[in-house]
Order: C-alpha cells, then sequence, then structure tokens
C-alpha cells in the first residue's frame, strides 16, 4: 500500500474515534437524571419524634409521696429524648416510613405501637429541686434547737422523720415518663431519717443559752470612752443557735453580729473615726479632683459578738469593746485614677418655675444620685439608683400625668430629672437599653429627645458602653435642674436630628355638665387642647475606627383633649353624661357682675393648665 492511501486511512480512523467518542459522550449527556428518593426519610422521622418529645413533655403524672398526691409536668425537669439514638434503634426492626407512620399514629391518637425503646432523660438538678419540695411537706427530722420564749430559752429535742428515698426516686420517674400508656401513679418510698443531733447536745447548748441570758452584760473601753450595754432583752433578741458537725454533731450557742451592729451603730456616729473612701470633686469650673481616702476605726459587729458571749462567762459579766485601728478605705485614690475620669463628656440643663412642690422632688432626686460612678460595662437603672419616692425620704405630693389625667403622687415631677438625665446620656454618646418619652408634648424639653419615669415603670435604664468609669455631677437652682457627665468617651463623636411633624392627630373635645354655666346655650372652657403628632428621632454615633452606629426611635405625642363644661342640657348625645334633658326655650339670662366668670381662657397656674403644663410624672 503507498504511503498517500496509509495516510488517508489513518486520517479516517481517527475522525472515526473521534465521533465514536462525541456520540457515547451525547449519549451520556442525555441519560436520565437519578431518581428522587421517593417516601419519608430519617429526616422526616427524626421530625416526627421531635414532635413526640414536645408531646410527652407536656403530659403530666401523678406522683403518690406518703399519701400525698403531686402532679409533674415532665417539661419542668427537663425532659428530653435523644432523637437519633431512638431512630437508630427504630431502624433495625423497619424502615424510616414506618417509623413515621407509627411515631404519628402515637401523636395524632394516643396509639403507641413502637417495638423500641423511648429512654427519656431529665435535668438532673430541676428533679433534685422538685424532690426538695415534696421533701418539705413530710414529716422530717428535726434537729435539736433552742428557742427564746420571751428571755427563757426553751429546748427543742431533735425527733426522727420521713424523707424521700433518693436512690429510687428519679428512676422511677424517669422510668414511668419513658413508659406507654404511662403509669396513673407513680409510687415514691420514703424512709425514716435520724437527726444529727443528740438529746445531750440540746441539753448542753440549753446550760449556754441560760449562761447567756442569765443577765445583763456590758463592753467598755476608756480610749476612747465608750460602754455597749446589752440588756437580757437585748440578748434575747440576738440569740443565735446553729448546729456545727465538725469535730461532732452540736449546737454552737452565740448572739447574731446582725442584731448587735444595730446596737452598736450609735455609738459609731458619736466617738468612731470610720474609714473614709477616697472621692472624686469636682468644682464649678468642672475640674475634676481624686481626694485621697483617710484610714479609721471601726466597731466589728462579730469581733463584738464573740465577745459579749465571753463576757457572759465573767464573774462581773463585764468584758472590752473591740474597736479596730487603722482600716484602709475600701476605694483608694489609684482605684480612682485606674478609672480613667478625664473631663466632663456631656451636660444638660432644663428650667421650670420656681417653688412649686415638684422642685422638691426634682431637687432630691438629684441629691441622691449626685457622685454616682458607673463603672465600665455597668448597667444603671435611675429607679433602682434612687430607689422608690417616699413620705420619709423627704418626698411631697406633686402632679403626675396618670392615663391622661393629672393626679398627685408622692414625689410627682421628676420626669423633669429623667429628661435632663436622658439628655445628658443621649449626647455622651452612651447606650440607652430601656426608655419613655412622654406621651404629652412639653414645650420646655427638646421634641423628641426627652424621657419620663415613674415608680417602677416606666423605667430609664443605660449602659456605661466606654472603658473608662463615668461620674455624675448633678446641681440646680430654683428654676432650673442640671446633670453632667464626667469620663472619657473620645472615642466616638455623636451627630443627631429629630425630623418635622407627621401623623397629625387632632384633639377632641370632651364635654362636662355644669348646670351653674349660664346663659345655658354658653360653654366654658376649663383645659385648652392641643393637637397631637409623631416625629423620628436619629442618633449617629461615629467611633475611632471608622465604624458607625445608627439608632432610629418614633416618639408619638397624644393630643390634650379640650374640656369643656356645659349647661347639661347641651351634652352630646354620646357623652359619658348625656341624660336627654331638654333646655329652655329661650337663654336664661343673668346681670354680669365681678364675680361673674368673664374669660374662658385656662388656668395661669402651669401645673395643671395642659397644654402647656409642667405637670408629669
Amino acid at each position: 500500500m503507498s504511503k498517500p492511501l496509509r495516510a488517508v486511512l489513518y486520517i479516517v480512523a481517527m475522525a472515526a474515534a473521534v465521533g465514536l467518542v462525541l456520540v457515547v459522550l451525547d449519549a451520556i449527556d442525555r441519560s436520565p437524571e437519578p431518581p428522587e428518593p421517593s417516601g419519608p426519610t430519617s429526616d422526616d422521622a427524626i421530625e416526627a419524634i421531635i414532635e413526640l418529645e414536645g408531646k410527652l413533655a407536656r403530659i403530666p403524672i401523678w406522683v403518690d409521696v406518703a399519701g400525698t398526691r403531686f402532679e409533674l409536668i415532665p417539661a419542668a425537669i427537663g425532659f428530653d429524648l435523644d432523637e437519633y439514638s431512638i431512630l437508630d434503634a427504630a431502624l433495625e426492626t423497619g424502615s424510616a416510613e414506618s417509623v413515621l407512620e407509627a411515631v404519628k399514629l402515637w401523636v395524632e391518637q394516643d396509639q403507641a405501637t413502637v417495638s423500641w425503646p423511648i429512654v427519656p432523660t431529665v435535668d438532673e438538678a430541676a428533679l433534685s429541686r422538685m424532690l426538695d419540695e415534696y421533701d418539705s411537706l413530710l414529716h422530717g427530722p428535726q434537729e435539736g434547737n433552742i428557742v427564746v420564749e420571751g428571755t427563757t430559752p426553751v429546748p427543742q429535742y431533735p425527733r426522727s422523720g420521713l424523707v424521700i428515698d433518693r436512690s429510687t426516686a428519679g428512676s422511677r420517674i424517669v422510668e414511668a415518663l419513658g413508659g406507654w400508656p404511662r403509669p396513673e401513679l407513680v409510687l415514691i418510698d420514703t424512709i425514716e431519717e435520724m437527726p444529727v443531733l443528740s438529746i445531750e447536745a440540746v441539753d448542753s447548748a440549753l446550760d449556754e443559752a441560760r449562761l447567756l441570758l442569765d443577765g445583763p452584760v456590758t463592753l467598755t473601753r476608756t480610749d476612747p470612752d465608750a460602754t455597749l450595754v446589752l440588756s437580757v432583752e437585748r440578748l434575747a433578741r440576738a440569740l443565735l443557735v446553729r448546729v456545727e458537725r465538725v469535730p461532732e454533731p452540736r449546737l454552737v450557742v452565740g448572739l447574731d453580729p446582725a442584731v448587735i451592729d444595730g446596737y452598736i451603730e450609735p455609738l459609731r456616729t458619736s466617738f468612731v473615726p470610720a474609714p473614709v473612701d477616697a472621692r472624686f470633686v469636682i468644682d464649678d469650673e468642672d475640674n475634676i479632683t481624686i481626694v485621697p481616702g483617710i484610714p479609721g476605726a471601726i466597731i466589728d459587729a462579730e469581733l463584738a459578738a464573740l465577745q459579749a458571749v465571753q463576757g457572759a462567762r465573767n464573774p462581773n459579766r463585764t468584758t472590752v469593746l473591740p474597736l479596730v485601728a487603722g482600716v484602709v478605705p475600701q476605694v483608694s485614690a489609684e482605684e480612682l485614677e485606674a478609672l480613667g475620669v478625664k473631663g466632663k463628656i456631656s451636660e444638660f440643663t432644663t428650667k421650670h418655675p420656681c417653688c412649686q412642690p415638684r422642685v422638691n422632688n426634682i431637687q432630691l432626686f438629684a441629691r441622691t444620685i449626685d457622685g454616682l460612678i458607673v463603672w465600665p460595662g455597668q448597667i444603671v437603672s435611675l429607679n433602682d439608683a434612687v430607689g422608690e419616692r417616699t413620705f420619709e425620704k423627704g418626698y411631697v405630693p406633686a402632679p403626675t400625668i396618670i392615663r391622661g389625667e393629672i393626679t398627685d403622687t408622692v414625689g410627682g415631677g421628676v420626669s423633669q430629672f429623667a429628661t435632663t438625665f436622658y439628655n445628658a446620656v443621649f449626647w455622651a454618646g452612651l447606650e440607652i437599653i430601656e426608655h419613655q418619652p412622654h406621651s404629652y408634648y412639653f414645650s420646655r424639653y427638646p421634641e423628641g429627645i426627652e424621657a419620663t419615669i415613674s415608680w417602677r415603670q416606666p423605667e430609664l435604664v443605660f449602659r456605661n458602653d466606654t472603658n473608662h468609669a463615668v461620674v455624675i455631677k448633678t446641681a440646680y437652682t430654683s428654676t432650673s435642674i442640671t446633670v453632667k457627665l464626667f469620663g472619657d468617651n473620645s472615642d466616638r463623636r455623636v451627630d443627631a436630628w429629630v425630623t418635622g411633624r407627621f401623623d397629625p392627630r387632632e384633639f377632641p373635645t370632651v364635654y362636662f355638665p355644669n348646670p351653674e354655666v349660664m346663659p345655658w346655650d354658653e360653654e366654658l372652657e376649663v383645659q385648652g387642647g392641643a393637637d397631637g403628632w409623631s416625629v423620628k428621632v436619629t442618633r449617629d454615633l461615629t467611633f475611632v475606627d471608622g465604624s458607625t452606629t445608627t439608632e432610629d426611635w418614633i416618639v408619638r405625642y397624644r393630643p390634650w383633649p379640650r374640656h369643656v363644661e356645659v349647661h347639661p342640657c347641651l351634652l352630646p348625645e354620646d357623652s359619658e353624661d348625656y341624660t336627654g334633658e331638654e333646655c329652655p326655650l329661650e337663654p336664661a339670662t343673668i346681670p354680669t357682675t365681678e364675680d361673674s366668670p368673664t374669660s374662658t381662657e385656662p388656668s395661669t397656674d402651669s401645673e395643671a393648665a395642659p397644654p402647656t403644663t409642667t405637670s408629669e410624672g
């Protein structure tokens, strides 16, 4: 065969081979996709078991402890199923489809036909707490004790009692939770438990108590000159008896340091120079100075209680009043220096009329929180920091808005401070966790950027999310309140703005009957109305690393209702006081005198004249 002919045949063969490959690839390309799995899968079975778990966790069982029955909700003790272990056991005897059908039958029709085990687990701590509750209702063992009747110590001798048998109780409950149908009643065994103390131990403690209460005990010292006399009545009130188990069970008789501390307190204020903590001092120019702490001396209540017990054993029942000298302050200047309080980070002032009752409340509120140090990361509730406003603390009744009505409450008006404080926190860029604006608009506050407060709600809560402490400084005059915050928030810049008003709401007119309104066809306006609206407040925080945070608040102000008094015959039909009384054919007229009402303007008392009122909670 010639070379040209061989070359041609070679080329033809190669082409045929390539064609064959393409045909095969095309056939593969056109082959049908593998079929999607049909029927229930293991995931479907797992979801069904989870649904079953939820059902079983809600179905209670009844537990009997010494004849008393308790309803136990499995979810309350952390009932749980291991879905995957249950599925693995079930698939050994059936398919995912059969598992799904069996579980659905159980869930929907309470028909448990499963042949595989259901072994639940529970929260052991929760189960133990529940058993403790059951135990507390039994007549358990009583340890010995000494009680005081008047000033006479009386023994209570130990006795045995019943307690739950913890070795079997937990397993019985878990076994019952895994069964189906569940047993109608789970019986919990009880066992008799003996007390730790002996009768001899109680008798020994009784002798100690009689000795301690045999007469007054005097604690005294000459430098400084001070004496504390503990009468028998005082000793009886302070008597404290506790059980100690080491080296052997016994009753220890002593005096309660907390009670003794109350007896000592008057002495402290008269002669004991207590240690003084280091503190921040901020002058009128906002300069910050740290004043070091001062060591002092204390009368320690625990030492005094021990000393009094020893004194009762002395023939003259007299002992030394313990004084601990050189006690260092709890807060040192070095600790305050480390807090990084560099300067003022915000300040805000609001105005108010002079000399109203609410001013007393505002100023007392301010004094209470003045000087408070807020540590880095600390969350502060203004209500928790100041506490409930009460007569005992010096607060007085003042107008408060309650559900749209102005009512006197003790501590009313302190929302003036809340708004001032809120603005200081807002412009310092600190994290605002909870606040509530006023329901009605007050022109003396920044529109939208304001807050109200009452006990316990509404609340004002913020967090010091800087790396430095924040010191709160308050100041006031007869017509203003100021809040300053000192710290270091140089890692952030604060920008904020308030939108124009939107969502306007017209004020309603509310009619009140007054037969004295004459002529009968006139109205007497006793409270002017004001429309309501909404605004949107936006605060942008820009941090030194370039990151930003944007916060938005929608503030909705309700309309102030207009209050009008009219003769009862002019009340609208939809008025609550409408009676259908008919008016005279012609208006009654009366002569105008100096005593006659000549104006329908609202009262000029800013405490009770919406919408320009200055009264709120």
